[in-house]
This record gives C-alpha cells, sequence and structure tokens, in this order.
C-alpha cells in the first residue's frame, strides 16, 4: 500500500502591525516608565463568579499571569497578581409589581442557597494552575474585601459628592448612577436602582432604596472604615478600581497594572475610565498602566459570549461544550490544554503585534489539538 503523503504545514500566521506595535519592542515597555524606581508590581484583574471559566475567560487569565511573569523577569520586580473575584454579581432576580429585584452571588452563597464551590472551584483551580507555572503569586479578593478598601470608599465619597459631573460619565443612557444598597432583612436590592437617592455627608455615604417586602430603608457607607455594604455597577466599580491602582503607587511603592480582556479598552477606556480620572483630578501620569488581553471571538465575529450560550444552546455558533466549560475541557484534554494555552499566551505577551489583536475559538481549539512540540505548531507560532 502507497504511503499516506503528509499533511501540508499549516501556512504560517501574518500579524498585521497595528499601532502600539510599532511603539514597542517588547510589552513590557509599556510598563517601564510607571515601574521607574518602584519597589514592585501589582497586576491586577476580575472576573464575576457567574460559573465555571469559559475559555475566554481562561485565555485571560493565563495572558494576565503571562504578563505579570514576563514583566517580573525584564523589570526584576517581585510581583503579585491580585484576582478580584465580583461575588456581587447578580444570582437571583425577582420581578414585583412591575420592578426587577436581585440577590448577589455572595448572598446566596451566604444563605447557603448556592454552593460556594460551585461558582469558586473553578476559578481557584485556574489560578493555583497558573500561579504555578508562572511562578508569580496571588491574592483571591472577594468584593466583601475590595468595597471596603479605604480608596475605594474615597472614590465612593467624592463621586457621590459629585453626581452630576458623573451621571453622563457611568449612565450616559439614563443618568442614574447606581451604587446599590441591598436590603438588611432579606437582601434584595432594586435593580434599576431608580428610586435610589444617595447623599454624601461628612466621611460617610447614605443610600436610601425601596424593598418591596420590608419597606424603605437606609445604607450607611463609613468612608473610613467598613461598615455598610453596597453594589456599584460595572462603571462605577471600574473608576475605582483606576482610583485604587492609582493610589497603590504611594501605598505599597508599586507599579499598578490593570490587565483586562479587549472589550475593557477602546471606546470603554475613553468614554468611561479615562474622563472619570481626569474628573477625579488625578493626573495622567498617575493613572494605572492598563494592559489589555486579545478576545476570544466566537464564529460570528463577535466575543464569545457564556451568557449567550445558556441563552441559546447549542445554536450558540456551534460551539463545542468543552469551550464553554473549564471543568469539560479539562475532563476531555487534561492539563495539555492549559499547556498548549500557556505556551500561546507567553509569545503574545512578549511580542506586540501578537498580543494587540483578536483570535477565534477555531485558531485556539487548534492548539489544544496540537501538541505544543509538534512542529506544524512551531511553524505557525514562529
Amino acid at each position: 500500500m502507497p504511503a499516506t503523503p503528509p499533511s501540508p504545514a499549516a501556512p504560517e500566521l501574518i500579524f498585521a502591525p497595528v499601532g502600539i506595535a510599532h511603539l514597542t519592542h517588547d510589552n513590557t515597555d509599556l510598563l517601564r516608565a510607571a515601574a521607574r524606581d518602584k519597589q514592585r508590581l501589582r497586576v491586577t484583574t476580575a472576573a464575576q463568579l457567574n460559573g465555571t471559566p469559559h475559555i475566554g475567560t481562561v485565555v485571560t487569565v493565563l495572558s494576565v499571569f503571562a504578563v505579570a511573569a514576563r514583566a517580573a523577569d525584564v523589570l526584576d520586580l517581585p510581583t503579585t497578581v491580585i484576582f478580584d473575584a465580583l461575588d456581587n454579581a447578580p444570582a437571583e432576580q425577582i420581578d414585583i409589581d412591575g420592578e426587577t429585584y436581585t440577590r448577589t452571588v455572595g448572598d446566596l452563597i451566604d444563605t447557603g442557597h448556592l454552593d460556594r464551590a460551585d461558582r469558586v472551584s473553578g476559578f481557584e483551580r485556574l489560578l493555583r494552575w497558573a500561579a504555578a507555572r508562572s511562578r508569580v503569586r496571588y491574592e483571591f479578593r472577594p468584593y466583601s474585601i475590595y468595597q471596603a478598601l479605604p480608596p475605594v470608599r474615597a472614590c465612593l465619597h467624592a463621586m457621590a459628592s459629585r453626581l452630576e459631573d458623573f451621571r453622563s460619565i457611568v449612565a450616559p443612557a439614563d443618568g442614574i448612577v447606581r451604587i446599590r444598597p441591598r436590603c438588611p432583612q432579606c437582601r434584595l436590592m432594586e435593580k434599576s436602582a431608580k428610586n435610589l437617592s444617595i447623599i454624601a455627608g461628612d466621611g460617610v455615604v447614605h443610600l436610601d432604596s425601596p424593598c418591596p417586602v420590608h419597606g424603605r430603608y437606609r445604607e450607611t457607607i463609613d468612608i473610613t472604615g467598613s461598615d455598610g455594604w453596597y453594589d456599584a455597577n460595572t462603571p462605577v466599580r471600574s473608576i475605582q478600581k483606576g482610583f485604587l491602582l492609582s493610589a497603590e503607587r504611594d501605598l505599597y511603592q508599586a507599579c499598578s497594572v490593570s490587565v483586562d480582556g479587549a472589550d475593557w479598552g477602546g471606546a470603554w477606556h475613553a468614554h468611561v475610565l479615562a474622563p472619570a480620572l481626569a474628573t477625579l483630578g488625578i493626573p495622567a501620569a498617575d493613572w494605572p498602566v492598563s494592559v489589555f488581553t486579545p478576545l476570544v471571538l466566537d464564529r460570528s465575529g463577535g466575543k464569545l459570549s457564556k451568557s449567550l450560550y445558556v441563552r441559546y444552546g447549542a445554536a450558540y455558533a456551534d460551539l463545542p461544550e468543552a469551550f464553554l466549560n473549564l471543568e469539560v475541557l479539562l475532563d476531555q484534554h487534561g492539563d495539555n490544554a492549559l499547556d498548549a494555552i500557556w505556551t500561546e499566551v507567553t509569545r503574545w505577551t512578549a511580542e506586540p503585534r501578537r498580543l494587540h489583536r483578536s483570535y477565534t475559538v477555531d485558531y485556539l481549539a487548534n492548539l489544544i489539538r496540537t501538541p505544543a512540540s509538534d512542529p506544524v505548531l512551531d511553524q505557525r507560532s514562529a
């Protein structure tokens, strides 16, 4: 029987040199000025605890550790990754008299209605693997800790004191600043916050809101202490994070770096974070460094979305379940899947032309199927 001809080698990818790639030889170049005379690097990222991580989250988390590891090596600074575990994500939604109320992941874990392991174990498994592989330590920071940090609360008070200045930034559509308290008896929060009253006092912020069961209530946030709890929606939380990381320059003598998916760059950075930091009076030289990891695209060309998969099931872009569930991915491919992705993202973090672009799920699927030592992979990624 004649021998089977070898499969043709995959064509070498062409990486268009996007704007920032013209200015940098290594992605660590983006950190050099902010790291000068600093004693450490603090690399912060975040994720909502809305279930087992999908492949887009896996790629982002591994990219965060790869960025941290390379920067630690190039800049010769001790480095820590801070993972903000957003357990304030909505987990339950209730409609009462035409209004929508929610309870958070943390609320339902506290009351025993959610198993903490179901929401946290996948992230912890991924973080442990990435920390061991990168040799970069990490901190797991729940939202309850984050919202009580003094710089975060100082930012809350600054925004509450100047609501009119921030309405067009955090809520350009309706002007509602969503800093939501929860009912102290049943933990329901009004999702729209349209009946919310925010009052900044001397060292405190008062949040008045209605509960459909227990009536109107007040939550008082102590800016200098840990009393009180509030839910800050995404734009408010993003601004608080920028304020916090700016403060860390002096608090820890640190170069603080925010690493997130590329959907938090572009219009979000230009229309939310940058205007807010300027409004807060933070000089641009003191802003945290922002690094954005590649988006993982579904087969329609849009950002891979687990919520769409949940809504539309297998009809969503015809994706295998392994791409939407870390546990299934590891059951089917083992740690080899993480090894393959890690090999790839370490290339991204070294080369600007590879980092500042998007990748499709099919590209990642090919990586996972092809061992990292395969010459086809080596040729494609050269």
